[in-house]
């Protein structure tokens, strides 16, 4: 588990994905962070190859990575460094050649570690290509730097196309992951709580809790998961999670990318009919939670007490 500095955190949480090579454990040692959607981050620890990567333009330093999580269409997450400390972080993990790696989904949350190691020859090679660290460029995010990661990004996709950006030095390289340590987190809110682990088989369950998680604080007393419906004198499941609060109700079923067991060698074109289907079933299943709403059908919560709703409040349906 690794909690990244305040600076580091306050960047982490504006970005999308993104990749930080930091100091740790009070610049002891040093960490690379990665910061990317859960699926990719679960093709990473069931074994997705990875390549660092690296482009310098006059003193602007680009990095990125690839994660080889789709054959033929890799994850590319890239961008410039422009800070001393991080600037340092990089060269001092490059000298003593493994460091470890955190992982990071779209909540921030740390949700697993490994080490990388790179060979003497990559070390030196890493070193030569980068030079003097106080020499790198330092400072705010200007057109400059934008033009210097633009010509990255081209560099090492060439369907990527930008206007002006031309190609730049780079150097891509291979690297050794140790075995992936996932973090169990949990939930917890008034009167129940929920644990995700990457790791888990249970894909779909794991989705709906990180659902209810992202959403306890907003409705720390009117957020439900797996709610049940009655229908005449049935009892079935509602929707994954539902919550609600004066201005209006919220219907959301989940429906998650499987990569743990379906693995991460599926092209592009059956990844996206799975998640075609996928999408069309959790359509059909909001709309027949939207009719059992709103014809005022009655709701129960996981321990079978009653749901008591406003339903003329406005009501939105997501998946």
């Amino acid at each position: 588990m690794h909690i990244p500095s305040e600076k580091v955190y306050n960047r982490m949480r504006s970005e999308v994905v993104s990749i930080w090579y930091v100091p740790a454990n009070d610049g002891e040692e040093t960490a690379l962070l990665i910061k990317a959607p859960t699926p990719t981050l679960k093709a990473l620890i069931i074994g997705c190859p990875i390549q660092l990567l690296f482009g310098k333009m006059n003193n602007y330093l680009c990095i990125g990575i690839r994660i080889k999580d789709m054959p033929n269409t890799p994850a590319l997450i890239s961008g410039p460094q422009i800070d001393l400390e991080e600037h340092k972080a990089l060269m001092q993990s490059i000298k003593q050649r493994k460091f470890p790696i955190f992982l990071f989904n779209e909540m921030d949350i740390c949700v697993a570690s490994s080490s990388v190691e790179i060979t003497e020859e990559i070390s030196a090679q890493l070193s030569l290509f980068i030079g003097n660290e106080n020499q790198l460029y330092v400072g705010k995010f200007n057109d400059e730097v934008s033009h210097a990661v633009d010509c990255f990004v081209h560099s090492i996709d060439k369907m990527q196309q930008y206007q002006n950006a031309h190609a730049i030095p780079t150097l891509e390289v291979c690297v050794k992951i140790d075995t992936w340590k996932t973090n169990s987190i949990y939930f917890i809110n008034n009167d129940s709580y929920n644990e995700i682990n990457i790791a888990s088989n249970l894909e779909g369950a794991n989705f709906e809790n990180t659902i209810w998680g992202s959403l306890e604080s907003v409705f720390p007393k009117t957020l439900y998961k797996s709610p049940t419906v009655k229908n005449g004198e049935k009892v079935r499941k509602f929707i994954d999670v539902f919550a609600f609060h004066q201005y209006g109700s919220f219907l959301i079923e989940a429906k998650d990318l499987s990569v743990i067991q379906a693995g991460f060698n599926r092209n592009e074109t059956k990844r996206l009919a799975g998640i075609q289907k996928q999408s069309e079933k959790a359509i059909k299943q909001l709309v027949g939670a939207v009719n059992a709403f709103k014809r005022g059908a009655l709701l129960f919560d996981s321990k079978g007490n009653e749901i008591c709703v406003d339903r003329t409040i406005p009501l939105t349906a997501l998946c």
